[in-house]
């Protein structure tokens, strides 16, 4: 039916228009949702938007029983992570749509059952947290949970905390090895992979990373005069000696530790 509209498509539209307030009332009461129980405030956090079709139907359609309905926040964690609407998902939104109509609740056991069902994975390693660089996707999703604290939304946007490298690159570059063809130390030991990984990157407020602060310094001289709750916000290693350049290799390993034990309850299969 080119250039015609379909009959369909129109009454579909006109309903959109005619119940568009409530319809507008639930997209804001999942937003509200997103920001009170999951610290997700941010659109860089946000990875999809299609995961929250099927809550904006249920709140929608099923109002009473928005606000006694638990493990939302475990559902949007887990598909916004795993990517499990990414692709093609018209087929999986209407298998959720429809299971909700059929129980009217949000029974997060049966979603997540209609997830698998379509070959889809929700499954969170250590490597799927580990994985994640400077730059990635998920990174600035995993920061969100990780730093609850911070105004990730701030009223001026040149005020949004900025990713920032615990040991900067420009130092990392300086480490050669040896080129095994001429012999000359003039091989980057550590590659952008290396240098961008989660475990090498840490969120500062702009002041922080600004003129006059961290910028280029080297973790010997940031920490230096840094709390016991600092370290703790970062989950960076005490050990003064694992934040000399000479071991890098030992730092990153100790702070995937701290990033696992951060992020554990996430590893637990729902």
């Amino acid at each position: 039916m080119t250039g015609r509209s379909c009959p369909l498509e129109h009454e579909t539209g006109k309903n959109i228009i005619d119940h568009w307030p409530d319809i507008a009332d639930a997209i804001k009461d999942v937003k509200d949702f997103l920001w009170g129980k999951t610290y997700i405030r941010s659109d860089k956090a946000l990875s999809s938007y299609l995961v929250l079709i099927p809550l904006i139907f249920f709140r929608y359609h099923y109002k009473q029983k928005w606000n006694t309905a638990t493990g939302i926040d475990n559902y949007i964690l887990r598909t916004l992570i795993t990517g499990c609407f990414s692709g093609s998902p018209d087929t999986l939104i209407d298998r959720c749509t429809d299971t909700i109509n059929k129980s009217q609740d949000f029974l997060v056991g049966e979603i997540f059952d209609v997830i698998r069902a379509q070959g889809r994975s929700l499954e969170i390693t250590r490597e799927t947290i580990l994985e994640q660089y400077y730059g990635s996707k998920n990174i600035h999703l995993f920061f969100n949970l990780w730093y609850k604290d911070f105004n990730y939304y701030p009223a001026f946007k040149n005020s949004s905390p900025q990713i920032d490298h615990v040991f900067p690159q420009s130092l990392l570059k300086t480490v050669k090895i040896e080129n095994p063809r001429t012999g000359y130390k003039n091989i980057l030991k550590y590659k952008s992979q290396d240098r961008d990984q989660i475990a090498n990157c840490m969120l500062l407020t702009q002041q922080e990373n600004g003129a006059g602060g961290k910028s280029n310094l080297t973790p010997e001289k940031w920490f230096a005069d840094k709390s016991d709750d600092y370290f703790e916000m970062h989950l960076i290693p005490k050990d003064k000696e694992l934040w000399k350049l000479e071991s890098y290799d030992n730092f990153i390993e100790a702070r995937k530790k701290l990033i696992e034990e951060k992020f554990s309850y996430l590893l637990i299969k729902k």
